[in-house]
């Protein structure tokens, strides 16, 4: 039975149980049936508006129901963007004027299926590579489960987010090292991810990357022109950037030692901080896993 035939049974029910429903409500859930949402939307505005149907659930119900389906039909556009909002809101005061729990199902799953769309779209927004628009709706995602009660899996999703959200801003810093505004976000993300879960072994090794990358790009960089008091500063700003990457690459490896990644970033890190002794340590700890196997 389809999301609109339920609750409009449901409405229907009750009008036949004896609960009096005003003519703008009864006529905007006609025009729902129907499927002129326009039409029911208009009605139903009206409706929410009368000193009886202020705070009844039942009315935030419809509503929420007719705004839902205009979403679905306008998805992407922004009247569809506006209508979700206000679906979302609509079914928040349903739940909170439904004192008996008589609508708490129907408006739940719509309320959840809502919720989920913000988060879907903040994952298509990475996928785009655009991390402005990705914040924009996982920020409405969150908002939206917050006022009814955040999920077990609350923050394992918000994890995965930002994790995701950091893999794109240096996606976004790698196209164009200059552009130092994305390696700032990618930072500032990563450490996001470690004060919600210090042991996640992406945002340690990511982050390990991403300050020991900034300090080769800077030798890197280094060209005929550059004097020697210049070569020295550059290279104590390396030497910085190294030294902030290894503690994340050591925890990334005491997580998992096994991980060929981490002992080639630790070589790396040892080599470039002129530690030969470790950098030979971790070589030949990545020689001793032998050949990887194809998967």
């Amino acid at each position: 039975m389809s999301g609109r035939l339920h609750t409009a049974l449901l409405l229907l029910a009750l009008a036949t149980t004896g609960r009096a429903q005003s003519d703008l409500l009864s006529e905007a859930l006609r025009k729902y049936q129907a499927g002129a949402l326009n039409e029911a939307r208009a009605l139903v505005d009206e409706a929410v508006l009368e000193p009886a149907h202020q705070r009844d659930p039942e009315a935030w119900l419809l509503r929420g129901f007719i705004l839902k389906d205009l979403y679905k039909a306008g998805s992407g556009t922004p009247k569809g963007e506006a209508d979700r909002d206000s679906a979302l809101l609509s079914l928040d005061r349903c739940l909170t004027f439904d004192s008996t729990g008589l609508y708490a199902e129907n408006a739940g799953q719509a309320h959840e299926f809502l919720a989920k769309t913000y988060y879907n779209d903040a994952a298509r927004a990475l996928n785009e590579l655009k991390p402005d628009e990705a914040v924009v709706y996982h920020g409405k995602y969150r908002a939206a489960i917050g006022r009814r009660g955040a999920p077990p899996d609350s923050t394992a999703r918000n994890v995965e987010f930002h994790n995701a959200l950091g893999t794109v801003y240096t996606k976004l810093y790698n196209q164009d090292r200059e552009q130092l505004q994305w390696y700032d976000k990618a930072v500032a993300t990563y450490r996001h991810v470690l004060q919600l879960d210090t042991g996640n072994y992406g945002a340690n090794y990511n982050l390990a990357t991403l300050y020991y990358n900034r300090g080769v790009y800077n030798i890197q960089r280094v060209g005929a022109e550059n004097d020697i008091p210049s070569l020295q500063s550059i290279q104590e700003v390396s030497r910085e950037f190294f030294l902030q990457a290894l503690p994340y690459m050591l925890k990334a490896f005491a997580m998992n030692p096994g991980r060929r990644e981490t002992l080639l970033g630790l070589e790396g890190i040892y080599y470039s901080l002129q530690d030969a002794e470790r950098s030979e340590h971790y070589r030949k700890l990545f020689e001793e896993l032998g050949p990887q196997e194809d998967r």
